[in-house]
């Protein structure tokens, strides 16, 4: 049985998930600038992604069992609460900005956790507790380095779009952790996409003011990129991850996730940092990697060969 606390392989596949993830925010800017709205870069993202993941299933699960109505309507749950994060969060970004926007998102680790500890039973540990708090600490030097100056006159009502993010993309996760235990990640990732995607066909073309849904040629590279890159390589990484360590442990790695972001916009877009937002990069970082300072130390020895020998045992 796969250990979930010491499972290396695990926070490779979610670090790197964070990584790729982190630059779609970059890749839709450039989209952006190429005109496409964010309605028409939703619908080509996962109208390019849905195709993809069924790719995955056929050349590394069709020889899996068809599904089961009990796991599509699991799959379909998740579905649902993926597209709902996605609307709320983009929402959320319209009324009270990126900065708020993010910082209430990211509170979702914490949501997972409390819905773990319910269903289990059991409170999170002081080490999940205070990885939490000294990186939420880190995002809110970053995301606010002016302080709370920037909260007058704050819309409660975009906080509750973003909450309703945060709530409904911890949901996905809880739900993506329990169906792939029989699924798998590759046929849940698949499934749970091609319902999205069904979902905004029908919402986003109803709900589109006229002309915003168009696709520029330049807007259609970047929403390939973000489709390939950022959607179905990240995504099967991150679901592999989460099967083998938690949606807890997965969720606190990601909240790397928006500090990631801002490092390749300042490499790629030229956006700068404060220094106190140098330092929320800083406190973040070292927060993700307290989760695992033993695997690290670890790693490193494996990689300069002071591993001690492994012990041979009786089968």
């Amino acid at each position: 049985m796969i250990n979930q606390q010491s499972d290396s392989t695990a926070i490779i596949f979610v670090f790197l998930s964070t990584v790729a993830l982190a630059f779609k925010g970059v890749f839709a800017k450039f989209a952006y600038m190429a005109d496409m709205g964010v309605d028409a870069l939703l619908l080509l993202r996962f109208g390019i992604a849905a195709p993809l993941f069924w790719l995955g299933v056929y050349f590394l699960a069709r020889k899996s069992a068809p599904l089961t109505w009990a796991q599509w309507k699991a799959c379909g749950f998740a579905g649902v609460m993926f597209f709902c994060a996605t609307y709320c969060d983009f929402t959320a970004i319209s009324k009270v900005g990126v900065s708020v926007s993010r910082l209430i998102l990211f509170t979702f680790p914490m949501i997972v956790m409390l819905i773990n500890a319910v269903l289990s039973k059991r409170m999170p540990s002081l080490h999940q507790w205070g990885v939490f708090v000294t990186t939420y600490m880190g995002i809110l030097l970053v995301m606010m380095p002016d302080g709370l100056a920037g909260l007058d006159g704050f819309d409660w009502g975009g906080a509750a779009w973003a909450m309703g993010s945060a709530v409904t993309y911890g949901l996905y996760l809880i739900t993506s952790q329990e169906i792939m235990k029989s699924l798998g990640s590759v046929r849940f990732t698949a499934a749970s996409g091609t319902i999205t995607l069904g979902i905004m066909l029908v919402v986003i073309p109803v709900s589109a003011t006229s002309g915003s849904i168009t696709f520029p040629t330049d807007g259609i590279f970047w929403a390939a990129m973000i489709a390939i890159f950022c959607t179905v390589l990240p995504f099967f990484m991150l679901f592999e991850g989460i099967k083998r360590c938690g949606a807890t442990q997965a969720s606190l790695i990601a909240l790397a996730g928006p500090i990631l972001t801002m490092i390749a916009a300042w490499l790629i877009l030229d956006e700068t940092l404060s220094p106190i937002q140098i330092l929320g990069a800083v406190i973040t970082i070292l927060g993700v990697a307290s989760l695992k300072a033993s695997w690290a130390r670890d790693l490193i020895k494996r990689l300069f060969g002071f591993s001690s020998p492994q012990k041979v045992t009786d089968a």
